[in-house]
């Protein structure tokens, strides 16, 4: 049994998290994955108030463990300026009604103001084991979640984020490497791991390039306290998005992968593929976040809602090239911890 400051503070018996992964990481996902002992996340960011309800409560009905919800707190989701949310509005209403339809039916929580707001009450309310911050961790919301005895884990990309992130009081940081899929930063997971441990004195996870045992013993060993794992969770029959896009992680190489602003106007990491290709070089620039997708409009669901390979947005890690097959995500915790505890025992000095 691996245990480590984290499992102590959650109260999970292995220290392997579901990322919070938006469209991807629902109720299920997230039930497998504390049922089998690590910290399922549920991506609670893209969903409509009463979706996010809904499906916070089908977590508590299916396990009793610890879990966590994903949100974005940034500025542009929180603001209610309607100056801000005009190219959002003007962008949106330019758009066809079957995409508009489409993006109703997924990101569209992104696009609507105020949703923000009602997001952090329901949660709040709900009071999970920890809420992940994502683009931002206001000192207010931090607050509130300890009022509520909630743990607090914001996702980095950066040394100075993570001194943000522990100076707003926040329990936990998840440093992410740019082998990370989705929205990601620059550094490689190697060297930011040990370089936010010498920055911040909370528990650090080590996310990006992280799909088996090898990854969480190596990480360990970095001196962080956990994994907050990913695209290796895409590929099991829990996660929400069509088996094409399941298939292709299955199937990818390093090389699949791409670095783009053209689906949400922050640098996500995702399959290229025709759309992100016709940004690449372009002098066209893409809208601010979250404008963007309401640019790249239908794109960014037919990925997850028809295996649209040629221009639908499917985010994704480097460790695409590790992922072999499609499993139940229960199975992927028990042998990424067997694994790991068999590397670190066979480091052990002799005795």
């Amino acid at each position: 049994m691996i245990r480590t400051a984290l499992t102590s503070l959650l109260g999970i018996e292995h220290p392997v998290c579901s990322a919070g992964m938006a469209r991807v990481a629902q109720a299920e996902l997230a039930v497998a994955v504390s049922a089998a002992g690590g910290l399922g996340c549920l991506g609670g960011a893209s969903f409509m108030p009463d979706d996010l309800r809904a499906q916070i409560e089908k977590i508590k009905a299916g396990t009793d463990k610890p879990y966590a919800v994903n949100l974005l707190l940034p500025d542009s989701l929180t603001t209610e300026d309607e100056a801000q949310w005009a190219p959002v509005r003007r962008l949106l209403d330019e758009l066809p009604a079957a995409e508009r339809a489409k993006l109703t039916d997924g990101i569209e929580a992104f696009l609507t103001p105020g949703v923000t707001a009602r997001q952090v009450e329901i949660v709040l309310d709900a009071a999970p084991k920890a809420v992940v911050l994502t683009f931002g961790t206001p000192e207010w919301f931090v607050r509130a979640c300890h009022e509520r005895g909630i743990v607090v884990i914001a996702l980095v990309g950066s040394v100075g984020k993570a001194k943000a992130a522990a100076a707003a009081g926040v329990d936990v940081v998840v440093a992410q490497g740019t082998e990370g899929g989705g929205h990601t930063g620059h550094v490689s997971t190697m060297a930011l791991v040990p370089a936010v441990l010498d920055a911040v004195d909370i528990p650090v996870l080590a996310a990006g390039g992280i799909a088996d045992g090898r990854g969480l013993a190596a990480s360990l060993g970095l001196g962080a306290s956990g994994v907050w794992v990913g695209t290796r969770f895409v590929a099991t029959p829990e996660a929400y998005g069509h088996q094409a896009f399941k298939n292709r992680v299955v199937a990818g190489r390093f090389q699949d992968t791409t670095i783009t602003y053209s689906y949400s106007g922050k640098r996500m990491r995702a399959f290229s593929n025709d759309w992100t290709a016709r940004w690449e070089g372009s002098e066209q620039q893409p809208q601010a976040f979250p404008a963007q997708y309401a640019l790249a409009g239908a794109r960014v669901e037919t990925g997850y809602q028809d295996g649209d390979t040629a221009t639908g947005m499917m985010p994704v890690g480097h460790t695409t090239q590790l992922v072999h097959d499609i499993r139940p995500a229960g199975e992927i915790v028990t042998s990424m911890v067997a694994q790991a505890e068999s590397i670190l025992a066979g480091l052990s000095p002799q005795s």
